[in-house]
């Protein structure tokens, strides 16, 4: 794997610790307190997690697709929830490092 999937597997796994930090830690109004809630918001991520680490293209991609969720989730409470904007907008931030890193790999996967 080179450095555009080993920095996409970082984004990849930050986003999953962000999750259990946001929803799980952080006492309200930055965060849930929840632990349920940091269960249904990591447990997706876990999913396609051994093969984003692997370097997986296949994986990377399915991931891709499924951290849009996290990008829309990110963006409404970014918009709609003041006291959590922080974490919503890392939440973004660590979505589009996560994909452009996954462009980058894909291309230069295929070029090799």
């Amino acid at each position: 794997m080179n450095g555009w999937g080993r920095l996409a597997a970082a984004a990849w796994l930050a986003l999953i610790a962000l999750q259990v930090a946001w929803h799980a830690l952080l006492p309200p109004p930055h965060g849930a307190g929840n632990v349920y809630l940091a269960t249904v918001a990591t447990v997706p991520l876990l999913l396609p997690a051994p093969g984003v680490l692997r370097g997986s293209l296949r994986s990377m991609t399915w991931a891709g697709y499924l951290a849009m969720l996290y990008f829309v989730i990110g963006v409404t409470e970014a918009w709609a929830n003041p006291p959590q904007r922080i974490p919503a907008l890392v939440q973004v931030l660590l979505v589009a490092v996560f994909v452009g890193n996954v462009l980058v790999f894909s291309r230069r996967d295929r070029q090799n």
